[in-house]
């Protein structure tokens, strides 16, 4: 096996030729042994517009294994870049070894973290517009018989109907933004859109930050019920009222298989972050994640920066989520105490740094009440991926109590 010493001598000698050099992505502290010798040529090269010859490099630096001069440049490269994601690995580990002694579960984390990021450096992610070609008419067939098995949809299904009927669902790798003031009802809404994803077979993570899985069971209990015919009462279930036990233990036992899994906080961490939520997306392979309480996750290692830099690193690490794991994310977040009357749709610019939620987000829509009818709401949509809708506004019928979340159409 080739030594670094050889190695690392013929990536020096390599790039003495400019446009190799123009192309080589790694820095003076990817080299084991030749570092100063890699600084030495970079300066050279910015000092004199040009590099310094085999005699100059071997007269500054004469450890430099001159027999190496000659070794094939993309043979050397691939060596070398073996080397170096080696020793990232290894480094990785031992960082994170004072952690993974006290907290095993969050030094998880972190390392999955970290050698996700250097996983990226590593990726070829350009490729070239012709390559397999014939593949792009194989994943329109593959679309067309999701699109069937979500009856007439392509991804996953909406409780949205007008937007259902424009054939488009949730797509894989977007992110889906909902914001209004507390009480209005975004907990139930997170409900109801895994519910109808579930109903028609996609898997679907649901993830609470606000409410223990316990009370996020029995609103998911009424909403998969009312979808499945039953006829169930939250305020019963919650406050232990008389109910149809026979009807309940029926519907118990007839969803025993449905795809639909809870999460409400991560053994070993004080709260869920933007980390353990990539572990989950990997592990269980949800074709839908809804997070109820965006606010509350936290992003590892990034406590000491400003409030303002925290959110906008949320906001753009969940979409990068939503790319890298192919997922749609869907999100609720708190309008601030600016948008006071719950009557009234929030903007944007009322939730904290929604400039950030905006850009990040492919759908953002807000939602509010409607004065004297107290089983109603409005949902409004402020950013739709393709900027046409049928409708800029949606009413929905609103009983929770029984489970019964809806559009009600034509009324916008």
């Amino acid at each position: 096996m080739d030594n670094y010493d050889f190695i690392e001598s013929g990536i020096i000698f390599a790039l003495t030729d400019r446009e190799a050099f123009r192309k080589f992505r790694y820095t003076s502290k990817d080299f084991s042994t030749h570092a100063d010798a890699f600084r030495f040529l970079t300066t050279y090269f910015d000092d004199y517009g040009h590099s310094p010859s085999t005699e100059t490099l071997l007269a500054n630096y004469p450890t430099l294994n001159d027999s190496a001069a000659s070794l094939d440049l993309n043979y050397a490269l691939k060596v070398f870049q073996d080397q170096v994601l080696f020793r990232r690995i290894v480094n990785t580990f031992q960082s994170n070894k004072g952690t993974l002694q006290e907290n095993p579960k969050q030094a998880l984390a972190q390392i999955n973290t970290e050698l996700n990021d250097i996983s990226v450096i590593y990726d070829d992610d350009v490729i070239s517009y012709n390559l397999n070609p014939e593949m792009r008419l194989s994943d329109w067939e593959l679309r067309k018989e999701k699109r069937k098995m979500g009856n007439g949809i392509m991804g996953v299904p909406t409780p949205f109907t007008s937007l259902n009927r424009m054939g488009v669902g949730w797509m894989p790798g977007e992110l889906i933004a909902l914001f209004a003031r507390p009480t209005v009802g975004k907990s139930w809404m997170c409900v109801q859109m895994a519910v109808t994803a579930v109903m028609s077979g996609f898997k679907t993570l649901l993830v609470s930050t606000e409410m223990p899985v316990a009370q996020m069971n029995l609103r998911t209990d009424v909403v998969l019920g009312n979808a499945m015919g039953y006829t169930l009462s939250h305020s019963a279930l919650r406050n232990g009222d008389p109910i149809d036990e026979k009807e309940y233990g029926n519907f118990l036992e007839a969803v025993k298989s449905t795809p639909l899994l809870v999460c409400d906080h991560i053994e070993g961490e004080s709260s869920i972050s933007l980390e353990s939520l990539q572990n989950l997306i990997r592990k269980y392979t949800p074709d839908l994640v809804v997070i109820d309480g965006i606010y509350l996750v936290t992003h590892s290692g990034k406590s000491h920066k400003a409030m303002w830099e925290q959110t906008h690193m949320l906001f753009y690490g969940l979409k990068n989520l939503c790319l890298s794991t192919n997922t749609p994310i869907f999100v609720s977040t708190q309008a601030t105490k600016d948008a006071s009357d719950v009557f009234i749709p929030p903007r944007a610019d009322q939730v904290a740094y929604g400039d950030a939620m905006l850009r990040a987000a492919d759908v953002a829509l807000s939602m509010c009440m409607v004065e004297g009818e107290e089983q109603s709401r409005i949902a409004y949509f402020h950013k739709y991926r393709d900027g046409v809708l049928p409708v800029s506004a949606m009413e929905l019928h609103w009983n929770v109590d029984k489970g019964s979340i809806y559009e009600v159409e034509d009324t916008f």
